[in-house]
């Protein structure tokens, strides 16, 4: 079995690869690269050389030919890898005719938590949607409170605007659904470690990227 081809599929902001082999079989893949995602299709489009002809079933192989094949790394690359990545375990599952976390090793439990990912940019609509998730049966709910216009905000509006909102989703849940902070990496440092202080009453889950992702020293600062 080889790869026969392999086709770009460019969904909004999101970039698929199909790959199909010379029995038949297809693999789909996807990047989490959302920013650009024409930038991952020219990248798959240069790993196609390689891959066209290959047994698809050798993984790992590929995946450390087309991760070393050049010396830059990044989102982009990775976001292309693993789009390629999850087409070739799509292929060998199917060829196998069994899911792929079988082949992973087997199932670890029965059941999966979800969190419920919502918007809300007023306390009142926040208290609604958290109300709503409640009773639908979530038990985590994520949000970003940080509303638009944030950046013309001076810090303690933004801060209070972000506490006024966490208020009406915990005031909405009680203790029985963990909430979550989205922050989409827009603050500073210093910013985002006043944040954290000002929603630890909520006693939140966690609070994702609170920064740009270029040191990992400061991300370990701000956890302090």
């Amino acid at each position: 079995m080889k790869i026969d081809k392999l086709e770009h599929l460019l969904l909004g902001n999101s970039y698929v690869v199909r790959l199909t082999t010379d029995t038949g079989i297809t693999g789909i893949g996807q990047s989490a690269f959302w920013g650009y995602p024409e930038a991952t299709e020219r990248i798959v489009n240069v790993f196609k050389e390689y891959l066209i002809g290959q047994n698809p079933l050798r993984i790992e192989h590929h995946w450390q030919h087309l991760y070393r094949m050049a010396p830059f790394r990044g989102t982009a690359l990775s976001g292309a890898v693993s789009a390629v990545d999850i087409a070739l375990w799509d292929i060998k599952g199917k060829h196998f005719d069994v899911p792929v976390w079988e082949l992973l090793g087997g199932n670890c439990r029965d059941k999966i938590r979800l969190h419920l990912l919502a918007g809300g940019s007023t306390p009142e609509t926040m208290f609604d949607v958290a109300k709503a998730a409640k009773e639908e049966g979530f038990t985590a709910l994520k949000f970003d409170p940080l509303v638009g216009g944030y950046q013309n905000q001076t810090q303690a509006r933004l801060i209070k605007t972000a506490v006024d909102i966490t208020a009406a989703a915990r005031e909405a849940c009680g203790p029985d659904v963990d909430l979550i902070i989205e922050v989409h990496r827009k603050l500073t440092p210093m910013v985002a470690v006043a944040l954290g202080e000002a929603l630890k009453q909520f006693e939140l889950y966690f609070m994702e990227d609170p920064i740009q992702i270029d040191t990992i020293t400061t991300q370990g600062d701000i956890a302090k």
